[in-house]
């Protein structure tokens, strides 16, 4: 062997050991970053009864709703970061999704689960002059259907529900996997109803539509029904950011929040608390529907970590393109208000003293934790 070739194995090793040492070094300061420090990841035998649901029996995730669930300029670019969606997202140590913190555990059930559905590529919006219709990109969505502009009174429930249709049957075991299944849909129904009460009738009849189509259509599944934050406040934070003030007196993002006066934005958290207070009515309905069907494979619980909140946030919590849109921290703040308020159990009308806000602890599980699937609890309001 000459000594040159001798020579370039050598440099080759150096540059690969280097490589090597850098991509080691890139894993670590992203794990010494998360938020995520579990360390009990013992998962129960898989169930048969929701009551008994922990987060390492979950196989698959879907999720429907409007530009917060498809992450439109969560990063603050004009991309749906559909990688980092709160509720759907792949996720990254670093950047925690729900179906992220759900895989920690997932690998460790016996057999082992692959948790499936999550998107996994930032995209830009589909069909942009016909938004929302179509904006899904069926390759890398998977099964987050949120299309950004969606509501509930321009058809995007049911629209959504066929994109869902046409994903069960790409994956073996979707009929007997356990799944979550989280819907928000509110702020486009809402934005604009700031100058008297909303009838939410359409609202609230499309939304029972839905959960009658999810019943009729699976099991072994975990329906997220998520309210909704004091709206109001994004105001509050746009006016109090000049560059923010200045953009939102060119563009019209969402009715009131942009230029309504202080009446109006009573009256749009009073519409949101009206919409909050609906999901309750149908959860404790299907609650006592699925009960008296004697259905132990399905829940339907609504999440109410954010109801109440806004007086705390601040201009971090909204993209800079925008400064209306989550930004990435609050997409990670919202997936670790679900995850927390999915695992409170004991304590609802209180929240488990977890009240949201950025840097929210993550509840760790342990091998009894499930996730709440009880008659509907409406918050305490959190502390101010």
């Amino acid at each position: 062997v000459s000594t040159q070739s001798t020579w370039g194995a050598s440099t080759r090793f150096k540059a690969m050991a280097a490589r090597v040492l850098l991509m080691s070094a890139l894993v670590a300061a992203a794990l010494a970053q998360s938020r995520f420090n579990c360390t009990d990841f013992r998962v129960p035998p898989i169930p048969t009864n929701v009551s008994f649901l922990h987060p390492g029996h979950v196989e698959f995730v879907m999720a429907m709703g409007d530009s917060i669930t498809a992450a439109f300029s969560a990063r603050s670019t004009l991309f749906e970061a559909r990688d980092i969606s709160w509720s759907i997202g792949i996720g990254y140590a670093n950047q925690l999704t729900f179906p992220w913190m759900l895989s920690q555990y997932a690998v460790r059930a016996v057999p082992a689960i692959t948790v499936q559905g999550m998107s996994t590529e930032p995209v830009l919006p589909n069909d942009i002059p016909h938004l929302p219709h179509n904006d899904y990109h069926p390759l890398t969505d998977h099964m987050n259907v949120a299309e950004s502009e969606g509501s509930v009174r321009r058809g995007s429930l049911e629209e959504q529900w066929q994109f869902l249709l046409e994903n069960f049957n790409k994956y073996p075991n979707f009929k007997s996997g356990w799944k979550v299944f989280t819907l928000w849909m509110t702020a486009n129904d809402v934005c604009g109803e700031c100058d008297g009460p909303f009838n939410i009738t359409y609202w609230v009849d499309r939304t029972d539509k839905l959960l009658t189509n999810v019943s009729n259509t699976l099991t072994n599944v975990y329906v997220n029904l998520v309210s909704t934050l004091d709206l109001s406040n994004v105001a509050r934070i746009q006016r109090s950011n000049p560059f923010c003030k200045i953009e939102h007196k060119i563009i019209d993002e969402c009715g009131c929040i942009d230029r309504g006066n202080a009446t109006q934005l009573v009256w749009l958290d009073k519409n949101v608390h009206t919409m909050n207070a609906a999901l309750h009515v149908l959860a404790q309905n299907w609650y006592l529907k699925l009960k008296a069907q004697g259905r132990s494979d399905m829940a339907v619980v609504v999440q109410a970590f954010q109801e109440g909140i806004g007086s705390t946030l601040d201009i971090s919590f909204l993209s800079r393109l925008d400064c209306f849109h989550p930004s990435a921290l609050a997409h990670q703040e919202l997936a670790i208000g679900l995850w927390d308020s999915m695992l409170c159990v004991k304590d609802r009308v209180n929240r488990c003293d977890i009240p949201f806000s950025v840097d929210l602890p993550v509840v760790c599980p342990t091998i009894d934790s499930v996730f709440y699937t009880g008659p509907d609890v409406v918050p305490n309001p959190p502390p101010q």
